[in-house]
């Protein structure tokens, strides 16, 4: 029972990404903590996460904007060590919950003024939004919705979109899996429900796909805004 409820956790995540772009890892860290311990939740959610990457990448991979995409996953880098470092020193629950209220006050004021007020691709502010995304990481485990907002305000081509959004997720995942593997903190035991997921991942990105061939460009913004809303109400109320 519980592998199936992983699986359908799994679908029902990966066909949101597929739509949106983003919200897989947050569904899963969501239930799957519910009856998995811990850390095997966290590696299972990053390999089912890197899989779909790639799954969503095989069909708009030549739409990658590379030059919207390199600064931003530098700085973030640079932002995530800060953010290490920070919940280190000084470790407090208070930090997810405000970044919850944060990302609920950032989506709804997107979905009433994007329209009017434009997010330039600057290098500037892709350097700001790669550090706040990176100390989203570092702090929370939530690196995507910075980023998420700054990529769908600059890039007005869905097809464009999705697939930056997922080439950033695709690095930072390897990035995530590498470091743990150095770090000996990928358990054993994770290989059959991890296969339960991906089952459940193939089916949710092939209808997720399909939604979004259909969608236009100003009903994706809309989703992702009010998704963003929904994540960032779930962060502040459970932490």
């Amino acid at each position: 029972m519980q592998m199936l409820l992983l699986g359908l956790a799994s679908m029902s995540s990966s066909l949101l990404q597929a739509v949106t772009g983003f919200g897989f890892g947050i569904v899963m860290m969501a239930i799957m903590p519910l009856f998995l311990p811990y850390e095997a939740a966290l590696n299972i959610s990053t390999i089912l996460s890197l899989s779909l990457n790639l799954t969503i990448l095989a069909r708009c991979w030549k739409h990658i904007n590379w030059k919207l995409l390199a600064f931003p996953a530098l700085f973030c880098i640079m932002g995530s060590s800060a953010g290490m470092w920070l919940m280190h020193e000084s470790p407090s629950p208070v930090y997810k919950r405000l970044l919850g209220v944060f990302l609920v006050c950032l989506a709804i004021w997107f979905y009433f003024f994007s329209d009017k007020v434009h997010i330039r691709p600057l290098l500037r502010n892709a350097a700001i939004v790669g550090v706040i995304s990176g100390l989203c990481g570092g702090l929370f485990s939530v690196s995507g919705p910075p980023m998420i907002l700054y990529f769908v305000s600059v890039i007005p081509d869905k097809e464009e979109y999705m697939g930056t959004t997922q080439c950033y997720f695709l690095l930072n995942n390897i990035y995530l899996l590498l470091m743990r593997s150095i770090l000996h903190l990928i358990p054993g035991g994770i290989l059959v429900p991890t296969l339960w997921g991906a089952g459940g991942l193939l089916i949710g990105s092939f209808l997720g796909g399909k939604i979004f061939r259909s969608i236009n460009a100003k009903k994706l913004k809309s989703a992702v805004y009010v998704v963003m809303a929904a994540s960032g109400l779930w962060i502040a109320f459970n932490g």
